[in-house]
């Protein structure tokens, strides 16, 4: 039998019968809050992170392919023969660098021009990105608010533009308006009419309030190109941590000295700045949280070594190692820590998922992307969060459990 256990669990429940009760159950509820806080925190900033990392790479993928020339002028620079280009991306044999063959989820082809869109009295300059049928799926459920998404059973072109919900406040603009597209080529002023199919919101109002989306087919139609001239090309992959790499390896292996490929991290550098400021905050609260959990739990542990002095000399006198007796107070301190970030996990789990559900706590989404503060409801995350708290306060108990070895017997037992 281990007698430290034994003396442990016998001796904790004599706590609650003392006045030393009411300590023990602030600590385990200054832990529980701890632990909760802990738990909101991590899956706020996660949410922060994932949310509108999504929104991004949903608009623009994780890898564009351009010309040389594009990053020194918005005028439209021609990649001839996508389809050779694509299909040299697809047979790259990533696994010279280690990486799976398949890591490429899928590409899209786009076109984006500059055109000055018009309705009645009012106009706006704007980037229009052409994008055929299979453009990202999901962005028409997560970001259309109002219409419907574009149609694309003409054979030749539709004439659907998508555009923002800050342009459609701008130009007085609703779902099934027509429109006016002013586009500048080779020095001549060319109009098209267009008709708003719907209005979209990503939250990145920077983007926002510069591009609306049409059919590639009607830009390329006014460019004269073929179907498979386009400005450039997104590449999506399946794991957004490899993105770097694959880049690197298609621009220095692979693909034409006059293409050029860049992730969207290096293209928008601002947003995934200040989403790395982000990991900065998050670690400073999650370590202030911790350190005041920690001495929360050592000064708990010191009142009730002090509490047991007689009984620490008593064992001392009956030859009980140092080391055992430091164990009896490292398991109040368990108990103690055990409780606290179970009732921590329950209502800090709790409140991410009421925020998830009813998005209580609301933001401003010119300043943060984001109408509410998101959660990340990651098992993951939180099982990761509760076993560094646990682990690291444990390993905090051993301090004030030294002091086990500084009460000498005679001292402990003059006044029994």
């Amino acid at each position: 039998m281990d007698v430290s256990r034994f003396i442990a669990e016998k001796t904790y429940l004599s706590f609650s019968r003392s006045l030393i009760r009411n300590i023990i159950r602030i600590s385990i509820l200054s832990t529980a809050l701890s632990m909760a806080v802990m738990i909101v925190a991590g899956s706020v900033f996660e949410g922060f992170k994932t949310q509108i990392a999504s929104k991004v790479f949903g608009f623009w993928g994780h890898i564009h392919i351009t010309d040389l020339q594009v990053s020194r002028s918005i005028e439209p620079f021609l990649i001839e023969k996508s389809d050779s280009i694509i299909q040299l991306v697809k047979n790259a044999d990533f696994a010279k660098i280690g990486l799976s063959n398949e890591c490429i989820d899928r590409l899209e082809r786009f076109v984006v021009l500059p055109a000055i869109v018009g309705h009645q009295q009012s106009q706006e300059g704007l980037f229009l990105k052409g994008v055929d049928v299979g453009f990202n799926p999901e962005f028409s459920k997560g970001f259309l608010k109002a219409g419907q998404w574009m149609d694309f059973s003409d054979s030749l072109f539709s004439r659907d533009i998508l555009i923002s919900e800050q342009t459609a406040l701008k130009v007085h603009l609703k779902p099934g308006d027509p429109v006016i597209g002013h586009f500048v080529l080779d020095g001549k002023m060319i109009k098209r009419k267009l008709r708003v199919s719907g209005i979209y919101r990503t939250g990145l109002e920077e983007y926002d309030r510069k591009f609306a989306l049409v059919d590639v087919r009607l830009l390329q139609d006014l460019l004269g190109w073929q179907p498979d001239q386009v400005t450039g090309i997104e590449i999506f992959v399946k794991n957004l941590s490899e993105a770097s790499l694959i880049n690197q390896y298609l621009y220095e292996e692979i693909l034409p000295s006059n293409l050029y490929s860049e992730t969207i991290r290096d293209k928008f550098p601002n947003i995934f700045e200040w989403l790395a400021l982000q990991d900065i905050n998050r670690s400073f609260i999650l370590g202030l949280i911790l350190l005041v959990c920690i001495i929360n739990m050592v000064t708990t542990t010191l009142i009730l070594i002090l509490e047991r002095t007689q009984m620490i000399g008593l064992l001392t006198a009956l030859g009980m190692d140092l080391w055992t007796q430091r164990k009896i107070f490292i398991r109040y301190g368990v108990r103690i820590l055990f409780q606290g970030i179970i009732s921590g996990m329950v209502v800090g789990i709790g409140l991410c998922l009421i925020q998830w559900k009813w998005k209580l706590i609301k933001l401003s989404e010119a300043d943060y992307y984001l109408d509410h503060a998101p959660v990340s409801l990651n098992p993951l995350t939180w099982l990761i969060l509760g076993i560094v708290f646990f682990v690291t306060i444990l390993a905090s108990l051993l301090i004030p459990s030294w002091l086990v070895s500084r009460i000498k017997p005679v001292n402990a037992l003059k006044f029994r």
